[in-house]
C-alpha cells in the first residue's frame, strides 16, 4: 500500500510536461521491451506460461528511484552536469512512472492469471477492463478528497489509507484485484493535484518516513519467503542467462528512448546505464502473487520462481546499475558549464542559435589550436 502510494505522490505531471515526451518513452518503452523478452525467455528456458512470464517481465522491469536519486545527488556533488540537461529531472519523472506502469500491468497479468472458472471472451477483456476501472475508480477517490474538509497531513495520510486499503480489499472481493493498486496510484495522484496548498510535500514526507520504517521489514518478509531448494545450480545459470540477456535489450531499448532528444551520445549512454538498478518494486511484489495461489498447486510453483527470480535481479542490477552510474559519470558527463548540446538534434528545436553560436565557437578554437600546434 505504502510503495502504490509513494508511486503515486512522486509523479509530478509539471516535470513531465517541462521534459516532454523523452519521460514518457523513457517509461514505457524499457518497461514494454524487457517484460516481451523476460516472457519469451521464461517460456523457452523457464518453462512458465505466457502469463506468468509476462507477469515476471512487469515485475523484473520496473527500476527503482531508491538508487537512482541518490547517485545523482552523489554525481551532483562532484560538478557533473546532470541539471541544465535535463537528465535529473527525466530519470527522475521516468522511474517513478516506470514503476507505475510495470506495477499495474503486473497486476493486470496476475488477474488474467487467477481469472480460471471465467468465460474465454471475459479473460480477454479482463485486463483492459481493470484497467479502467482502476483508473475511473482512482480517479473518483482522489476527487472524493478535494471537497473533504480541510486538514492537517496526518488526516489527509489517514484519508489515502483508509480509501486506499477499501479500494484494494473492495475491488478483491468484486474479482477485480488489479484494478484496487492502480486506483491508489491513480487516487494519490489525483488528489496532490486537488491540494494545491503544500500539504502535498506534508504527505509525501509522511509516506517516505512509513517506507523507510517499512523498508527493512518488506525485504526480511521477501528473504522469508524464499525456497532455497529452488535455487539450484541449474536454475541460478538460467536465471543469470535471462536476466542478462534482458538486460541488454533494456540497454538498448533504454538508449532508443532517449535519441531524439538534445543529449549526447554520452550522456544517453549514461541514461540507459541509469535504467539498470531494481531492488523496491522486485522486493515488494515479488511475492505478490506467492499470496494469491493456493498451497501444493502449481501456480504456487510458479509464483515461486517469479519471487526468486525477483531477489536475484536485484541482487544482480541493484549495486551493477549503482557502479556504473557513479564510476562512468566522469566520462559520460561534462563539467558544469562546460557542456554544449548535441547540435543534430538543437538544430530541429525552436530558439537553437545560442547553440549554434557555442557550438560554432567551440569548433573554430579547435582549428585554431590546432593551426598554432602546426606552426609550432
Amino acid at each position: 500500500m505504502v510503495i502504490l502510494m509513494k508511486g503515486g505522490l512522486s509523479l509530478d505531471i509539471t516535470e513531465i510536461r517541462k521534459v516532454g515526451f523523452a519521460v514518457l518513452r523513457l517509461a514505457f518503452v524499457p518497461c514494454f521491451v524487457e517484460a516481451a523478452v523476460y516472457a519469451g525467455l521464461s517460456v523457452l528456458i523457464l518453462d512458465l506460461p505466457w502469463v506468468w512470464g509476462f507477469m515476471l517481465g512487469f515485475v523484473m522491469a520496473a527500476v527503482t528511484p531508491a538508487i537512482i536519486v541518490p547517485c545523482l545527488e552523489r554525481i551532483r556533488g562532484r560538478g557533473f552536469e546532470v541539471d541544465s540537461n535535463n537528465i535529473a529531472t527525466m530519470l527522475i519523472s521516468a522511474s517513478s512512472f516506470d514503476d507505475v506502469v510495470a506495477i499495474s500491468a503486473f497486476m493486470v497479468c496476475l488477474s488474467t492469471a487467477l481469472s480460471t472458472g471465467r468465460s474465454l471472451a471475459l479473460q480477454i477483456l479482463i485486463g483492459p477492463l481493470e484497467l479502467l476501472v482502476g483508473v475511473l475508480l482512482g480517479g473518483l477517490l482522489g476527487t472524493l478528497q478535494w471537497v473533504l474538509p480541510p486538514g492537517g497531513g496526518w488526516l489527509r495520510l489517514y484519508l489515502l489509507l483508509l480509501l486506499g486499503l477499501s479500494a484494494v480489499f473492495g475491488m478483491d472481493m468484486v474479482g477485480m484485484s488489479g484494478s484496487g493498486p492502480l486506483s491508489v496510484i491513480i487516487m494519490s495522484l489525483t488528489a496532490v493535484k486537488g491540494w494545491g496548498d503544500g500539504g502535498d510535500a506534508t504527505v509525501s514526507e509522511m509516506v517516505d518516513w512509513l517506507w523507510w520504517v517499512g523498508e527493512p521489514l518488506l525485504f526480511g518478509l521477501v528473504g522469508r519467503d524464499i525456497d532455497l531448494t529452488l535455487i539450484t545450480w541449474d536454475f541460478l545459470w538460467r536465471a543469470v542467462l535471462v536476466i542478462s540477456v534482458s538486460l541488454v535489450f533494456r540497454l538498448a531499448a533504454a538508449l532508443l528512448s532517449v535519441t531524439f532528444t538534445t543529449l549526447t551520445l554520452r550522456e544517453r549512454v549514461f541514461v540507459a546505464f541509469s535504467w539498470i538498478p531494481k531492488a523496491t518494486v522486485q522486493a515488494a511484489i515479488g511475492s505478490y502473487a506467492l499470496g494469491q495461489t493456493e498451497e501444493g498447486s502449481q501456480e504456487r510453483e510458479w509464483a515461486g520462481t517469479i519471487l526468486t527470480m525477483a531477489v536475484i535481479v536485484i541482487l544482480v542490477s541493484a549495486p551493477l546499475g549503482a557502479l556504473l552510474m557513479v564510476f562512468t559519470a566522469p566520462w559520460l558527463l561534462d563539467k558544469k558549464g562546460q557542456r554544449v548540446p548535441a547540435r543534430e538534434e538543437d538544430s530541429n528545436l525552436p530558439g537553437d542559435e545560442s547553440a549554434d553560436t557555442r557550438c560554432d565557437e567551440k569548433k573554430e578554437d579547435r582549428k585554431r589550436n590546432y593551426k598554432e600546434s602546426e606552426s609550432v
